[in-house]
């Protein structure tokens, strides 16, 4: 990736909603190349523009992170019901003993467990790991600055 991409992309990753015009004047870049190096990211690079949210402020307490192994071939069936699942926020397959590293959000401890109940009755899970998350220091911060040769 060339290095006035790889500018624009930090100042994106700062701020997705930051002008052309500013974007110009903090890397140096043109607008005219901006605007083009931006519509080229958002067609080869950029897979989503979304917003970071503080889900305490909106009622959601519980965060978790869960770490499952499947007992047997259930993997499809069990990767649908994770992608259709409201409170799934992202989901990973891994490769250390486990298949997913599943993430989700809840209002409360009680919702979790209705939903580990949920899917602990659809599917024949063989180990699970659970992380509570309680705090979150950093996220979504790689790539907010640009190392110069």
């Amino acid at each position: 990736m060339k290095n006035s991409c790889k500018k624009i992309l930090v100042e994106l990753r700062k701020n997705a909603r930051e002008s052309i015009t500013n974007i110009s004047k903090k890397t140096g870049i043109p607008t005219s190349t901006v605007f083009l190096k931006i519509k080229d990211c958002e067609e080869n690079v950029v897979r989503k523009h979304t917003t970071l949210i503080d889900y305490a402020k909106l009622g959601f307490n519980h965060w978790q992170k869960t770490a499952i192994k499947l007992s047997d071939f259930q993997n499809r069936d069990f990767e649908k019901f994770l992608l259709a699942h409201p409170n799934v926020n992202s989901v990973y397959q891994i490769n250390t003993g486990y298949d997913y590293l599943v993430e989700t959000v809840h209002e409360n401890v009680k919702e979790y467990m209705n939903f580990k109940k949920e899917m602990e009755s659809q599917f024949r899970i063989e180990e699970k790991q659970e992380f509570q998350i309680i705090n979150d220091l950093k996220r979504e911060n790689f790539m907010t600055t640009i190392e110069e040769p």
